[in-house]
């Protein structure tokens, strides 16, 4: 079996057995209050993009909880779309993009949902100021994402932990990596 294969096998059965477990008649604490939200809904970055534009026009109520303003967010968010096109400031090791890395991509992916430290810069990038207006993230966003839709896949930089990603995966990448912010979302 080659390295590759059984690294994406690892990740499936990882992933398989981290699925929640349901006995019947029982539903778990967390599906019980589980709000609906178009943006954990969205499927991919041009979803994602539709809903930036709904929210560039009416924005009043948007809040997110924890430190970060929602305009870091977006712009964080941009921030890391934009360095799949011009390469990540810092890489992890090529040892951990090809192993670690990759795991963890595939066990995302699968699972359609990341977790990461939501407040947490992406490593070497430049500080994106907690003073940067909403409707200037969601710009940035949107053209982050618009530059990505009309980027060749040959163009496309590693991913400072995953490692290379096709121009689909990089899209998978994107939309859980917001998501994830998104949870954050108060309604």
């Amino acid at each position: 079996m080659k390295r590759k294969e059984f690294l994406q096998k690892t990740a499936l059965s990882y992933g398989i057995l981290n699925l929640p477990l349901r006995s019947e008649g029982k539903v778990e604490e967390e599906t019980k209050t589980e709000i609906e939200s178009p943006w954990l809904e969205a499927e991919d970055l041009t979803d994602l993009r539709t809903l930036l534009v709904q929210l560039q026009s009416d924005s009043k109520e948007f809040k997110l909880t924890g430190n970060w303003s929602p305009g870091k967010v977006f712009a964080h968010c941009a921030q890391s779309i934009e360095y799949s096109l011009k390469g990540y400031p810092e890489m992890k090791s090529s040892f951990f993009r090809g192993s670690v890395g990759k795991v963890a991509f595939s066990i995302f992916a699968f699972k359609n949902k990341m977790n990461h430290g939501l407040e947490e810069p992406i490593p070497g990038a430049e500080d994106i100021s907690n003073e940067t207006e909403l409707k200037v993230g969601i710009k940035k966003l949107i053209q982050a994402i618009d530059d990505f839709s009309k980027a060749k896949e040959s163009s496309l930089r590693p991913h400072f932990a995953y490692g290379e990603l096709t121009k689909e995966e990089y899209d998978v990448a994107h939309s859980l990596h917001i998501k994830n912010h998104m949870e954050r979302v108060l309604v």
